[in-house]
């Protein structure tokens, strides 16, 4: 009676040996499969694009802050003229002008392809034209 018991013990050790296999491979495919998706994710966001923000004579010794998409860009009281420039890391992206002294929001809405925008204050606005 011992060794028919000792056969179930093998092969109840045998069906969980190979169970735990399968459940190591499975958790192994999806692994790849998330990092491969995430990869071609990340590839089709960088798309090279940059943006290039000059600073117009108006924003000079005066404090202000840049935000695009909440990551903070720029901050200070520039005193000559700044060209900042960054890449594309969002498919919309959004520009945030803080006046300094008011804590005012200037939203700007950004295009889909590289583009050069030169940033104004008006009053305690910002705006931004295409740069040439």
């Amino acid at each position: 009676m011992g060794k028919k018991i000792s056969r179930a013990n093998n092969s109840f050790l045998l069906g969980t040996f190979v169970l735990m296999i399968l459940l190591f491979l499975t958790v192994f495919l999806f692994l790849m499969w998330a990092f491969r998706a995430f990869d071609k994710d990340n590839a089709a966001r960088q798309k090279g694009d940059t943006f290039e923000f000059i600073l117009d004579k108006s924003t000079l010794d005066k404090p202000m802050s840049l935000y695009v998409n909440d990551s903070l860009i720029f901050s200070g009281t520039p005193s000559a003229a700044i060209t900042l420039q960054i890449n594309r890391f969002a498919d919309e992206s959004t520009l945030l002008a803080v006046d300094g002294e008011t804590d005012k929001v200037s939203p700007i809405g950004l295009p889909d392809k590289s583009a050069r925008l030169l940033l104004k204050r008006v009053g305690d606005s910002f705006t931004a034209q295409p740069a040439e």
